[in-house]
C-alpha cells in the first residue's frame, strides 16, 4: 500500500512548505475577518438591541446562532481556497496527495470511517446518558429551527472539518514526516499542533487541563491513525462524523459552535468523564480500522496473486 507521506508528486522543499503554510493561515485570517466584521453587521442590523459585539473575546453575543454558525464557515472556505493554491502554484502538485498517494480516493473508506466512528459517539453517548441522564435535557427545539441546522451541518461541516484535516494531517504532516520518521513522536507533534489550534475554544473554559488533554488525546490518535493508515482518508471521515454529530444532538453554554438549536444540551458538563470517554472512543476506533485495512490488504493479495 502506498503512503501518502512519501509524496512523489510536485516540489516539496521546505521553502515550499512553509510557503504553504504561512499562505494558507493568510487566507484564513483574511475569512476571520470578514467572519467579525459579518458579526458587527449582524448586531448592528438587530432592531431588539439585544445583541452586542464583545471586543474583549472578539464574538458576537445575543446574534441568531444558526445565522452565525452558517457565517462562520467562511473561515474555512477561505482557509480551504489559500491551501489549494499552495499546493496547486507552489508545490505544482494535485489537492489529492495530501489525502492518498493511490490514483484515486477511496470515498467508500471515507464513508465507512464515518459511520463507524458515527455509531462508537452514539453508542458511548448513550451509554454516559444512562448512568448520567441528569446531565443532559431536550433543547426544546422546533422543526423550523432545526431543518436548517441540518442542512447547514451536512453541506458546510465537512469542509470545516477537511480543511483542518488537509493543513494539519496533510500539509503539515507530510513536512515534519520528512524529518521525524518514530510514528509516535511525528504523532506527537503534529497532533500538538491540531491540539493548540482549539486552545482557544470556549469549551477549555469548563477546565483548561481536563478539555486540553482531551483535544490532545484526539489531535494525537487521529494523525498516528493517519500515519499508520497511511492515507488521510479514514481520519477524514471521523473528523467529520464528531463534529457533525456535536452539531446536530448536543450542544452547552460553553461551545464553539455556539448555542445552536441541537436536540439536546448538556446542563452539567463533565471534562473528565468527556476524556475517559475520548479515550476509549479512539483506542476502538483505532483497532478497528486497523482490523479493516489488513482485510483490505489480505483482499488486495489474493487479487494479485488470483
Amino acid at each position: 500500500m502506498k503512503n501518502y507521506l512519501d509524496v512523489k508528486e510536485g516540489k516539496n522543499s521546505w521553502k515550499r512548505y512553509l510557503s504553504t503554510t504561512i499562505l494558507a493561515s493568510v487566507f484564513m485570517l483574511v475569512g476571520s475577518t470578514i467572519y467579525i466584521i459579518a458579526e458587527m453587521v449582524m448586531v448592528a442590523l438587530d432592531e431588539s438591541g439585544k445583541s452586542y459585539f464583545d471586543y474583549d473575546e472578539g464574538i458576537a453575543v445575543g446574534v441568531n446562532a444558526t445565522l452565525d454558525f452558517l457565517i462562520s464557515h467562511i473561515v474555512h472556505v477561505f482557509w480551504l481556497f489559500g491551501l489549494w493554491i499552495g499546493i496547486r502554484f507552489i508545490h505544482k502538485r494535485r489537492m489529492k496527495s495530501l489525502i492518498t498517494a493511490n490514483e484515486r480516493i477511496n470515498w467508500k473508506r471515507i464513508l465507512w470511517s464515518f459511520g463507524l466512528f458515527s455509531a462508537l459517539l452514539i453508542i458511548t453517548q448513550l451509554i454516559d446518558v444512562a448512568f448520567n441522564y441528569k446531565d443532559y435535557a431536550w433543547n426544546h427545539v422546533s422543526f423550523k429551527e432545526y431543518v436548517p441546522l441540518v442542512l447547514i451541518t451536512f453541506l458546510l461541516v465537512p469542509i470545516q472539518t477537511t480543511t483542518e484535516e488537509l493543513f494539519f494531517r496533510g500539509l503539515l504532516l507530510q513536512w515534519v514526516s520528512k524529518k521525524v520518521k518514530n510514528s509516535v513522536v511525528l504523532s506527537l507533534i503534529v497532533g500538538l499542533m491540531f491540539s493548540v489550534g482549539h486552545f482557544a475554544n470556549p469549551e477549555m473554559n469548563q477546565s483548561f487541563l481536563l478539555v486540553g488533554l482531551d483535544y490532545i488525546v484526539a489531535g494525537f490518535a487521529l494523525t498516528f491513525i493517519a500515519v499508520k493508515t497511511k492515507s488521510l482518508e479514514i481520519t477524514i471521515g471521523a473528523h467529520a462524523a464528531n463534529n457533525m454529530f456535536i452539531s446536530l444532538f448536543l450542544v452547552n453554554d460553553d461551545s464553539s459552535f455556539g448555542a445552536i438549536p441541537s436536540l439536546f444540551k448538556a446542563v452539567n458538563n463533565a471534562p473528565g468523564l468527556s476524556l475517559i470517554w475520548s479515550i476509549i472512543t479512539f483506542v476502538a476506533f483505532y483497532f478497528l480500522c486497523i482490523r479493516k485495512l489488513k482485510r483490505e490488504n489480505v483482499e488486495e493479495d489474493n487479487q494479485l496473486t488470483a
